[in-house]
């Protein structure tokens, strides 16, 4: 139980914690997402023809996706922590890796 005087007063009755391996997945999942944004954008921009250079950075985002979502899912054997941190970071993380998959998959079609 904590008080805290001064400014306001809170009481708190639960010693949860946001864990920090789910808030580093939520962290890596949100510039994933961000990274692979401006990679549609600019690949787009330059009509298909960008090099190897997005591939090689699609597959790095594919990789932060996985360290990520694998971070998230380590923090569900812990207790006493709030799993919102950890539950967004694995879907999020999840989504991306199963959106890198389908689009390797259709450009090796």
């Amino acid at each position: 139980m904590q008080i805290r005087i001064g400014g306001r007063k809170k009481i708190q009755f639960t010693d949860k914690t946001h864990p920090v391996p789910g808030i580093i997945s939520f962290i890596l999942g949100i510039l994933s997402a961000l990274a692979l944004c401006v990679l549609f954008v600019l690949s787009s921009l330059s009509k298909g023809t960008s090099g190897i250079i997005f591939g090689f950075l699609g597959v790095l985002v594919f990789l932060v996706s996985v360290v990520g979502f694998i971070l998230a899912v380590r923090c569900y054997d812990k207790e006493d922590i709030y799993l919102f941190t950890p539950a967004v970071g694995s879907v999020l993380n999840g989504l991306l890796i199963i959106l890198c998959m389908m689009l390797y998959i259709m450009g090796a079609v």
